[in-house]
């Protein structure tokens, strides 16, 4: 569940403790917050805490590649919820995450014509250089809108030295705080890809993927404020954070169910090999997140 990492890391590198740290694959992102939310819901059992009219718990395996295959069960298992609450692990600091970026994936397919380099360059029209042109206007997007970043991350065109480039193509990246973020953004990509600066070429955008994003909302910060006041209780003491990293939240939260994520223990350095769990947070992380699901599964709290 929720790793990057290939077959055989963990017998290559497995679960130690050193201290109050524990070491390992994914013990942070997310091997901690899924075991943090079983042990929850095992203690609220025990203490016959049922208020809630239903609980479902979800566990996704494909998170990591953007959920394709379960990002349809996690859309209908958001319907008729109250409240959604993620169990990524809290940031470093201790803070629970209240925002995410949405983001969105295109491919841009820029086709020119093929000539011959050396003989006659000027009946060709050239792919690689209007592909180029593409690159920078789409980069200048970048500050136009708070929240809203754009990265050209892959390039592609061309194969022989002596042909006028014939075709390119670009893998863009869309991240956006906002849903009016993500779609002026677009519009503008669509609107620089519609304009190429070489004559002769055309440019067409394909949307490849998308999650929404999890917006920072009235109704996210009554629930951080509920479990403020929870962790006050328990002598915990955070603050909230927002994040571009996308996660299963982003696809609840963009269902309008106020969400609220960051749940888990505290840990860090996500997908590397230094990455850590403090095991010292796990008492009051786990009693925090039951307190919370209590809390809000009791409707006279509302």
């Amino acid at each position: 569940m929720d790793t990057v990492f290939d077959d055989g890391a963990a017998a290559e590198r497995p679960f130690t403790v050193e201290g109050s740290l524990a070491h390992g694959p994914g013990v942070s992102d997310d091997k901690g917050g899924l075991v943090a939310g079983l042990a929850a819901v095992e203690i609220l059992n025990r203490a016959g805490r049922e208020d809630y009219a239903e609980l479902v718990f979800l566990a996704t395996p494909d998170e990591e590649i953007g959920s394709p295959v379960s990002r349809p069960l996690t859309r209908r298992a958001a319907e008729g919820a109250h409240y959604a609450l993620a169990l990524e692990c809290a940031r470093e600091n201790g803070d629970l995450v209240i925002a995410r970026k949405g983001v969105a994936d295109f491919r841009i397919a820029v086709t020119g014509r093929a000539a011959h380099a050396g003989i006659e360059p000027e009946r060709g029209a050239n792919a690689a250089l209007a592909a180029a042109h593409l690159v920078v206007a789409v980069q200048a997007l970048n500050g136009r809108w708070d929240g809203v970043t754009v990265n050209v991350g892959v390039v592609r065109a061309g194969s022989r030295f002596n042909i006028v480039c014939p075709a390119a193509e670009l893998l863009v990246e869309v991240r956006s705080a906002t849903d009016d973020g993500m779609r002026e953004a677009v519009a503008a990509l669509r609107a620089i890809a519609a304009r190429p600066a070489v004559p002769g070429t055309g440019a067409e955008v394909e949307e490849l993927d998308s999650c929404p994003p999890m917006e920072d909302t009235d109704a996210s910060r009554r629930m951080l404020g509920r479990a403020r006041d929870i962790g006050a209780r328990l002598g915990l003491a955070f603050g909230a954070a927002a994040t571009g990293g996308v996660g299963d939240a982003n696809t609840i939260a963009g269902c309008g169910v106020p969400t609220l994520d960051g749940l888990g223990p505290v840990g860090g350095a996500d997908h590397t090999p230094e990455e850590w769990l403090d095991t010292a947070s796990v008492p009051g992380r786990v009693a925090l997140l039951a307190e919370l699901i209590a809390d809000l599964g009791d409707s006279r709290g509302d």
